[in-house]
C-alpha cells in the first residue's frame, strides 16, 4: 500500500517559492530573478568583493562603481582583527563580526550624475557552522519618495502658519475695529464743535489719516487670512483681478524698497475663475515673490490678466531680471530646485504653483532670456474642476 505523501501543516509557514524549485531549474532561474528585482542587489564576500550583482545594479553603479557605504575592506578584510575598534572597522567586516544584518542612507550619483538618495540593506548569508560567507545588499532608490516627505512636511508647516496668521489677524482685527470707533467718535465730535478753521482742517485731515491707515491695517490681515486659507477649503468663485491686486498690496513694501516699477495691467471684463482661493492666491504670490527676488537691484515687474476666449482667463508675470540658465529652464518645476542663495528659498514655490494650476485644469509655462528677463504664463479654465483634478 502505497504511502500518502505527507500534508503541510495549516499552522507552519509555507516555504519559500525559491525552495519549491527542482534544483535543475535553481541555477538558471536565479539571475533571471535578481535582474527582475528593481532594487539594486549586488552580492560579496567577507572581505567586501562583489560575487555577484543583478542588472539594475549594473546600470546604476557600473561594474566598477559601489556605494561608499559598502566598499571594498581598505585592509583586505583585516578590520575583524581589530577587535571591538568599531572605528576602523569597514561596514562588511562589521557584519561578517556581529552576524546582524544593517541599514544605510547614502545620497550617491548615478549614472548620469545626478545625486540620489539611496535606502540599503546589508544582510549576512551563513554558512553552516553559522560564520558569515556572503553579505547581501540591496539598495533602494528613495529620492521621489525623500522629497514628497519633505514636501508633505513642508506643507504641513505652511498649513500650521495659515492658522497662525488666522489667529493673528482676528486678535489684530480685534484692536482696530475699537480703534476705528474710536476715531468715527471724534470725528462726529469734531463735526460738532466750534474750531478755528485751521485747527479743524488739521483736526479732520489728521483723523482721516487715521481712519484710512487703520482700514488699510485690515484690509492687509483680510489678505492674509485668504492667503492663508488651506487648500483643501471648498471652491469659489475667484475674481484672479482681486488676488492680483492683493498680492502686489502684500508685496508693496518689497517693491519700494528694492526700487521695483510696477504695471499693472488687469483686464476690466475678466470672468471669475471657479476654485480653491487660498491655491489661486498661493500661485499670484509665488510668481511674484520670485519675480522680485529676482530683481534685488530694482527693475520693472509687469502683472497682467486678459481674457482668452470665453471660457479661460490668462495671468502673466513678468520681470526684467537675470533670466534663468537655459540649464536650469527644464528643472525648475522640480521639488526643492533651486539657484537661490541658502535661507532665500526652499525651492518648492514652482513645484507647488504647477501642482495647484493642474489641479484647476491650467497649464503653466515660463519664458526666459539670460540677462533679459522671465515671463510666466498662467492660463485657467473660468469653469474647471475646482482644484479637484488629481
Amino acid at each position: 500500500m502505497s504511502k500518502e505523501p505527507s500534508r503541510p501543516d495549516p499552522g507552519s509557514p509555507e516555504l519559500p517559492i525559491l525552495h519549491s524549485l527542482p534544483a535543475d531549474l535553481l541555477g538558471p532561474a536565479l539571475p533571471r530573478l535578481l535582474d527582475a528585482i528593481s532594487d539594486a542587489v549586488v552580492v560579496v564576500d567577507r572581505r567586501g568583493h562583489i560575487v555577484a550583482t543583478n542588472k539594475r545594479f549594473v546600470e546604476t553603479f557600473g561594474l566598477g562603481g559601489r556605494p561608499l557605504e559598502a566598499g571594498p575592506c581598505p585592509r583586505a578584510g583585516q578590520c575583524l582583527e581589530d577587535g571591538n575598534n568599531l572605528a576602523t572597522r569597514c561596514v562588511v567586516c562589521e557584519i561578517a563580526q556581529s552576524r546582524q544584518p544593517r541599514r544605510a542612507l547614502q545620497v550617491i550619483p548615478d549614472a548620469s550624475g545626478q545625486q540620489r538618495r539611496w535606502e540599503a540593506t546589508l544582510n549576512p548569508v551563513l554558512d553552516e557552522r553559522g560564520e558569515v560567507t556572503l553579505v547581501v545588499e540591496v539598495w533602494r532608490d528613495v529620492t521621489e519618495r525623500s522629497k514628497l516627505e519633505a514636501q508633505l512636511s513642508h506643507n504641513e508647516r505652511l498649513a500650521s502658519l495659515g492658522l497662525l496668521a488666522a489667529g493673528v489677524a482676528h486678535e489684530i482685527n480685534n484692536p482696530l475695529a475699537s480703534i476705528l470707533a474710536g476715531v468715527e467718535s471724534l470725528q462726529r465730535w469734531a463735526g460738532r464743535v466750534e474750531l478755528p478753521a485751521e485747527e479743524h482742517r488739521d483736526v479732520t485731515g489728521v483723523l482721516a489719516l487715521l481712519e484710512q491707515e487703520t482700514r488699510r491695517c485690515r484690509e492687509t490681515t483680510d489678505k492674509l487670512l485668504l492667503l492663508g486659507q488651506p487648500y483643501a477649503a471648498k471652491p469659489v468663485w475667484v475674481d484672479l483681478n482681486r488676488a492680483a491686486r492683493d498680492t502686489l498690496a502684500l508685496l508693496s513694501f518689497a517693491t519700494r524698497r528694492q526700487r521695483i516699477e510696477v504695471s499693472v495691467e488687469l483686464a476690466p471684463d475678466l470672468p471669475p475663475v471657479w476654485g480653491r482661493e487660498g491655491g489661486l492666491r498661493g500661485v499670484a504670490m509665488n510668481l511674484c515673490m520670485n519675480a522680485v527676488q529676482a530683481m534685488a537691484g530694482g527693475g520693472h515687474l509687469v502683472v497682467r490678466t486678459t481674457r482668452q476666449g470665453d471660457d479661460r482667463v490668462v495671468l502673466v508675470v513678468q520681470d526684467d531680471g537675470p533670466g534663468i540658465a537655459p540649464e536650469h529652464i527644464d528643472r525648475i518645476w522640480d521639488p526643492f530646485f533651486t539657484t537661490k542663495p541658502v535661507g532665500q528659498g526652499t525651492g518648492l514655490g514652482l513645484s507647488i504653483t504647477q501642482r495647484a494650476v493642474d489641479r484647476h485644469g491650467g497649464r503653466v509655462s515660463v519664458e526666459s532670456t539670460p540677462g533679459q528677463g522671465t515671463r510666466f504664463t498662467v492660463t485657467l479654465p473660468t469653469q474647471g474642476s475646482g482644484g479637484e483634478s488629481v
